[in-house]
């Protein structure tokens, strides 16, 4: 479904973001992206969601190049994506329920499909009974819980998620992960850049890993380290 093809990303001050990256993400697949600060991971998913272009290389998503959209192009393609991000990103003066139905609201969605599909998304997400609350009536979790369903409430075919527990405490972090696993299970393709070791290890799903804008690292099953057998590989 996703496939970058010797993908290189240079900023115009000269920094290299990504170089020469190669990589095949399949439909339904869970990935994490690991690497330290700096080493691409969020550029990896801005050059999926089309908010950056690859300055080399070719990045195709379900057959298509997508820097070849024009962009009147660009709004639909993002309404089949959903974004996380790690401050949450909510509207302050908007309801739990407003703040998912807004998604729906931009995309042309009548009052009908919102009032179906609203509910649906909260009971998925665990917050079916908050929806009159205000973002600062929540904790960080339920935050991100409602941010995750302002982000499927268009049932996008790919989740992105850059950093999704990183305002999170160990145990609210544990859940939010395994929200997200259950969504990959019903069919969502799901990447998730992270520090967080402990979610990457708990979960024990596929891994890539970059280092100064490079892949270094691709395991099927991994943990946020290498194993023995894949650095010695290296």
């Amino acid at each position: 479904m996703i496939e970058l093809r010797e993908v290189g990303v240079t900023y115009s001050n000269g920094w290299r973001a990504l170089s020469n990256v190669r990589l095949t993400i399949e439909k339904g697949e869970f990935v994490f992206v690991v690497g330290p600060t700096g080493a691409g991971k969020s550029t990896l998913l801005k050059l999926l969601s089309r908010e950056e272009r690859a300055t080399t290389g070719t990045v195709k998503v379900n057959g298509q190049d997508i820097a070849q959209l024009f962009p009147r192009d660009l709004p639909a393609y993002r309404r089949t994506i959903g974004i996380v991000f790690q401050d949450f990103g909510l509207l302050p003066n908007k309801t739990v329920y407003e703040n998912v139905a807004f998604a729906m609201q931009v995309t042309g969605a009548t009052r009908k499909q919102m009032r179906r599909q609203v509910p649906h998304i909260l009971e998925l997400v665990g917050m079916a009974h908050r929806p009159d609350a205000f973002p600062n009536q929540l904790s960080g979790g339920e935050q991100q819980r409602i941010a995750i369903a302002r982000a499927l409430v268009n049932e996008p075919f790919l989740l992105l998620a850059d950093e999704p527990t990183g305002n999170l405490d160990p145990e609210t972090s544990l859940g939010i992960i395994e929200l997200l696993n259950h969504i990959n299970v019903r069919g969502t393709t799901v990447l998730v850049a992270t520090h967080d070791h402990a979610v990457v290890d708990y979960l024990q799903r596929r891994v890539i890993g970059f280092e100064q804008g490079e892949l270094v690292r691709d395991e099927k099953v991994g943990a946020y380290r290498a194993s023995e057998t894949q650095e010695a590989t290296e």
